[in-house]
């Protein structure tokens, strides 16, 4: 949209009269900018954001509470930001915007070229009635991306702000009401009063206490006020209603004497009603008081006057104090009854604005026969057709004293009255700071009289009804409010958790063990996943149950379910259209669709699911994986937020588990192309040979270690060990051109080790293999009496280790060995002997046997020395064996290869 129709927009919805006085109702409730920068901090610490701001718009904006902002901005206008949020109220919905300066939108704007806004994230503050009042909004100096959960959170908040707004008007219109009600109370010198049963104390209001001689309001003892107070013919008989309505939890109503404080007695007229506690004990009684000594001698009409005046002050404060919608309704049908009426109840209007929900006195639903719970209401559509619809829509008052006055303002009131036998009818709108939220109705069936009295008292009653149901409404919101964040932070959670949980290792059947036994029970109560081989045939992955007793049981329904599933079965269905598949209701017919064997339906029957969604494991839009909740009967089916967050974990799992799949063919492949050159030794008189080798625990990469044996063209036996630097294909690459070149040269020439590995550093400089790498090269050589010569060179390789027939060990040469291949083919190498008796055992090795994490080389050596010392007299193959399973541990990061010639 070009520049200047956007101005126009922005400037269309600002002036907006309607728009302008709902944002002036809340703003007026402003206390002050703490609960603001409470959920604004809140938005922007969840995000990760620097700043964020709460902005109510009337005819100009104004900053109500903030976060990172400097001081002075919150009570003002925002300044440089101000157009970004007009944009945001203009269009009624969230502005996105991950780099200010190259969106055409905004690049142009001041908070834009000032430096101060790069990335800027806005929810507009939309009311119940649909006005958009101001914006919650989120911004930082450089661009970052906004993510689609960030954006439903900061919605989120927005609500709440929204909620905090409209609770601070409930507030303030519960304050004017109770104010109204005090001053019909004090006109009609009606007085408050409250017994804590569990006390024994009684509470009087300052007008109560003037009834009996005291100034200002007091508690006192209930043992003195029947001592003290109560004219004593009246005691008993007082006494013995009060506790009847206790035992029968009831009302109560009493005339009678008291005695004044300074003397004198007074007629009062006391009504009382028991309040329970949530184990059905009496607890409270609330009630009024009435002076009516100066009445009694007036007509009867004028008494039931004030005694209704009384009772409708007690449904009053009953209201106030209303938890939910339904007793509401339920509380308003004794108001009704108070006034002479049948029945009664509220029309609470709709977010959509064309219906309401009706709640009606039980004794009209009875009548009705509708067949719904009075508790939930009944939807109605607002179309004037009766008048509760015409008053909830209008906020207009009806008052119909004959059943053909009804019929001729409202034709549709002819069969309602002939069904109800209804004469009379009472509608009042419930109005909040000029807000219609439905209407009171009350229902007579005689003609009726509206005098000023009755009237004066309905509209006190109606006024209650509409504060209480603004602040239940209030309510309500900020609950599903912080219902709905708790939810995206538990959602974010198990994302975040099963993101960790797929990248701890990188075993496939670990994974995905670990993740079925995440998501269960948080969105399922049972689950199986399955995946594809080599070849695209399903196979069982994982599987988990919320009862792990009964992991088994699934277990053992998926392998059948693998063995039996048609083309419309849940795995088929998913790996064949890639989308989720969600069955909300898992029927016996169903099952038969989805299983050919008879077996397989009952093992899945057993596990009693009711509802099912399958989604798909991927990557790159390809379906690697399925992963299956199931829910019982109890749980119900998912609902969307579950299906949802089940397919971003299909997702990371699909990415996990092709990342997986990829590195157990690389490391397959290393793993074959190192063994290919491990050849088994060659048999010599006179000796055994034994090697082992040994990879690096899963996870860790391919290393370069080898070993060989092989004999000279002078017949000379060699053995040869070494271990190229680095832990990758390139070093195990690189350990077979080093392997190759030392068997060439040693064969071809014949010479000593030194020899060998002085010819072999000059190899790998002149061909340009660039490796480093340790060597350790020995010649056995025969000797005189059945001994043999050992004559070795090593390149900073680790020094042979020498067990003799008795069971001694020993570290040949412990002096420092030469400089390692590849780092100066110069340098000078010497030849080193030892002469080996019969019955004794030589053990070359890598590091990896005698170093790790938790011990230098050193202290790995003496440990090698001591196991291989317990060896002596064990088989050369059995000895190896003990060796790498007491040095070598299951976790591991470096491999090792073993070379062993013991002289027989």
């Amino acid at each position: 949209m070009p520049g200047s129709q956007v101005t126009a927009a922005v400037e269309d919805a600002l002036s907006d009269p309607v728009r302008i006085a709902a944002a002036r109702r809340l703003l007026s409730e402003v206390s002050g900018p703490a609960a603001y920068d409470r959920l604004s901090g809140l938005a922007a610490r969840l995000v990760g954001a620097g700043h964020a701001k709460v902005t109510l718009f009337t005819d100009e904006d104004l900053v109500v509470g903030g976060h990172g902002l400097p001081p002075g901005v919150v009570g003002g206008p925002a300044l440089l930001t101000g157009p970004l949020s007009a944009m945001v109220v203009a269009s009624g919905s969230p502005l996105v915007v991950p780099d200010a300066r190259a969106d055409d939108r905004t690049a142009g704007l001041p908070a834009v070229t000032a430096g101060q806004v790069g990335a800027y994230l806005g929810s507009p503050l939309t009311t119940a009635a649909g006005h958009v009042v101001g914006v919650l909004a989120l911004y930082d100096p450089e661009p970052r991306p906004w993510t689609g959960d960030e954006a439903e959170l900061l919605r989120q908040l927005a609500s709440s702000v929204v909620a905090e707004l409209e609770l601070a008007a409930a507030r303030a219109a519960v304050t004017s009401s109770s104010r109204r009600l005090d001053v019909a109370l004090e006109a009609s010198s009606v007085g408050i009063w409250e017994v804590d049963l569990r006390r024994g104390e009684m509470d009087w209001d300052e007008r109560s206490a003037a009834i009996f001689g005291h100034e200002g309001a007091m508690r006192l003892p209930m043992d003195l006020l029947m001592s003290e107070y109560v004219h004593p013919d009246d005691r008993k008989s007082a006494g013995q209603i009060m506790q009847e309505a206790i035992d029968a939890r009831a009302q109560y109503t009493i005339e009678l004497r008291v005695l004044r404080r300074g003397g004198g007695i007074r007629w009062i007229v006391c009504r009382g009603r028991v309040l329970s506690d949530a184990d059905g004990e009496p607890e409270r009684i609330i009630g009024t008081v009435l002076d009516v000594t100066d009445a009694r001698d007036q007509a009867t009409s004028q008494l039931v006057a004030v005694q209704r005046t009384a009772a409708i002050a007690a449904v009053a404060a009953e209201v106030a104090n209303a938890t939910g919608i339904g007793q509401l309704a339920e509380i308003t049908l004794r108001g009704a009854e108070v006034l002479g009426a049948v029945s009664g109840g509220v029309a609470v209007n709709e977010p959509d604005g064309a219906t309401a929900r009706l709640y009606l006195g039980q004794r009209i639903v009875d009548t009705f026969d509708a067949g719904y719970e009075a508790a939930e209401g009944l939807l109605i559509e607002l179309d004037d057709r009766l008048p509760t619809q015409y008053t909830a829509r209008t906020g207009e008052w009806v008052l119909l004293a004959t059943a053909e006055e009804g019929v001729v303002r409202f034709p549709a009131m002819a069969g309602v009255s002939e069904a109800l036998g209804l004469r009379a009818l009472a509608a009042l709108p419930l109005v909040v700071e000029g807000r219609v939220l439905g209407s009171f109705v009350a229902y007579w069936t005689t003609d009726h009289t509206f005098d000023a009295d009755e009237l004066r008292l309905l509209e006190g009653l109606t006024a209650q009804i509409a504060v209480s149901i603004s602040r239940l409404r209030a309510d309500a919101a900020r609950d599903s409010a912080v219902r709905a964040m708790t939810q995206a932070n538990q959602r974010l959670s198990l994302l975040a958790e099963a993101g960790r949980v797929l990248s701890s290792t990188l075993d496939i059947g670990e994974q995905l063990q670990r993740l079925a036994s995440l998501v269960v029970p948080r969105l399922g109560d049972w689950c199986w996943i399955v995946t594809t081989d080599e070849h695209g045939r399903l196979q069982e992955s994982a599987s988990a149950h919320r009862d792990p007793g009964r992991d088994e049981q699934v277990a053992a329904y998926v392998r059948m379910m693998l063995q039996a599933v048609t083309p419309e079965s849940a795995p088929k269905v998913v790996f064949r259209t890639g989308q989720p598949l969600v069955i909300p209701s898992l029927t016996p017919e169903r099952m038969a669709v989805s299983l050919t064997d008879p077996d397989a339906r009952a093992a899945l029957l057993a596990l009693a699911p009711s509802s099912a969604a399958a989604v798909p494991l991927t990557i790159r839009g390809q379906t690697v994986g399925v992963l299956c909740l199931l829910n019982g009967a109890e749980r119900g089916a998912h609902p969307p937020a579950d299906v949802e967050t089940a397919v971003e974990v299909g997702r990371r799992a699909g990415m996990a588990l092709h990342h997986a799949r990829l590195y157990g063919q690389q490391r397959a492949l290393a793993d074959a192309l190192q063994r290919s050159m491990l050849t088994e030794p060659p048999r010599i008189p006179d000796c055994e040979i034994v090697v082992r080798y040994v990879p690096a625990a899963a996870g860790a990469e391919i290393g370069g270690d080898w070993y060989d044996a092989f004999r000279q063209s002078t017949g000379t036996t060699v053995l040869a060990i070494g271990d190229v630097v680095g832990h990758d294909t390139r070093a195990a690459a690189a350990m077979g051109q080093v392997r190759s070149l030392l068997r060439g040269i040693s064969f071809s020439s014949g010479g000593s080790p030194a020899g060998v590995l002085t010819e072999l550093d000059r190899a790998l400089d002149g061909l340009g293999v660039h490796t480093m790498a340790t060597a350790l090269v020995a010649h056995l050589e025969p000797g005189d009496g059945g001994e043999m010569l050992l004559r070795w060179s090593s390149a900073g390789h680790p020094a042979p280790v020498l067990l003799d027939a008795s069971g001694g060990t020993r570290l040949l040469d412990g002096t420092t060995a030469d400089l390692l291949l590849g780092v100066d083919p110069d340098s000078d190498r010497e030849d080193r002997t030892a002469v080996l008796r019969p019955g004794t055992t030589v053990l070359l090795y890598t590091d990896g046997l005698v170093e790790r994490r938790d011990r230098d080389i050193d202290a790995g050596t003496d440990e090698l020395l001591r196991v291989l010392g317990e060896c002596a007299g064990l088989p050369l193959d059995q000895a190896c064996d003990r060796v790498l399973r007491r040095m070598f541990l299951p976790d591991a990061e470096d491999d090792v290869a073993v070379l062993a010639v013991r002289l027989t």
